[in-house]
């Protein structure tokens, strides 16, 4: 029963790795054509391929934790492995489950609203949003980071790797073009 346990909680990191590891095949619809705008290390495909072997790499630490926490609790005497491995059980169903699953939410709202009110807008909201999950909440230290952040992703994808980024629809689309050109990356 203890193994069957163990097991499931490796299901979570290895589907994490399999899936970034099938969906670097889908980056580019052609990686000819990235490679020819490609300037140096930048291009289009540069961040979600960063992106990607993140989650591989973060996956993979998951899984050697999972692991060596087991064989550590395997070594322990029965009472204290047991005790020892709960404790640790337990402090997975803490506040920072909700946080974790908080953080997965908002990201799939950041994915579905940027192409509705264009990436700057979305990765304003987005920054500050996990400002606030992370515990900051002085506005102008909020905004500030928003900001900040926001303009470097925009110097970093529109004007560096010359991503064509969404701009968002209607009168966002018109805002967010108007505001690469006072930037000067557009």
């Amino acid at each position: 029963m203890k193994l069957r346990s163990d097991l499931q909680r490796l299901i979570s990191p290895i589907a994490f790795i399999v899936t970034a590891w099938v969906l670097k095949a889908y980056v580019v619809e052609s990686p000819e054509r990235a490679a020819q705008v490609t300037r140096g290390l930048a291009g289009p495909s540069m961040w979600p391929d960063m992106m990607l072997w993140s989650i591989i790499f973060f996956g993979c630490v998951w899984v050697v934790q999972i692991v060596v926490v087991f064989f550590r609790a395997l070594n322990l005497p029965v009472e204290s492995a047991g005790s020892s491995y709960e404790l640790s059980s337990d402090a997975q169903s803490t506040p920072f489950s909700i946080f974790i699953g908080c953080g997965v939410v908002c990201i799939l709202l950041y994915g579905y609203f940027i192409p509705v009110i264009g990436f700057a807008l979305a990765t304003l909201l987005y920054l500050i949003i996990w400002c606030i999950l992370g515990g900051i909440r002085k506005p102008l230290l909020l905004g500030s980071i928003g900001l900040l952040g926001t303009a470097v992703l925009l110097y970093l994808f529109v004007k560096l790797a010359s991503m064509p980024l969404d701009r968002g629809q209607g009168v966002i689309g018109e805002f967010s073009i108007a505001l690469y050109r006072m930037m000067g990356i557009y």
